[in-house]
């Protein structure tokens, strides 16, 4: 007797035809590092593109910009399987207005790729944002290494 085919033409489709993650506002600045930090943590790269706009703009030191969330997630996916497996981040600078708003952080990531000694890195970021219904979304980013703290 042949199998039924319609429950795996479900998940066929359901593999097949899901789109993007949709984007998840949040409330306050804070609230985006929180999520950044524990999409981190969940080596979740979807939860971590559901933070930005469809049309967000996002600058790597010496690679390409990166453009919309499916370019996001592609390049977490490929920093989580390269070991990016903590990150901490300092307390953000925040100014707002009422549709945009601006994020500073200093933050320290720890980077264990398989099989080599693991590194820190430590970096700043400028978050753009941008007010949607429900809260606000990245606009842009951008991040560069950050100089050693200095000794007292």
């Amino acid at each position: 007797m042949p199998l039924p085919l319609a429950p795996f033409r479900a998940l066929l489709c359901l593999i097949l035809c899901a789109g993007p993650a949709a984007a998840q506002p949040f409330a306050t600045p804070q609230e985006a590092v929180d999520r950044m930090v524990a999409a981190v943590e969940a080596r979740d790269a979807g939860a971590m593109a559901g933070l930005y706009l469809d049309t967000a703009l996002v600058m790597v030191p010496g690679e390409p910009a990166l453009e919309g969330p499916e370019e996001i997630r592609a390049a977490w996916e490929r920093a989580f399987a390269d070991g990016f497996s903590q990150l901490v981040i300092g307390t953000p600078r925040n100014r707002r207005g009422n549709d945009r708003a601006a994020s500073v952080y200093l933050w320290e990531a720890l980077i264990a790729p398989p099989g080599e000694p693991a590194r820190r890195l430590r970096a700043r970021t400028l978050l753009h944002l941008e007010a949607v219904e429900g809260g606000w979304l990245i606009a842009a980013e951008m991040w560069q290494p950050a100089p050693p703290p200095s000794d007292p």
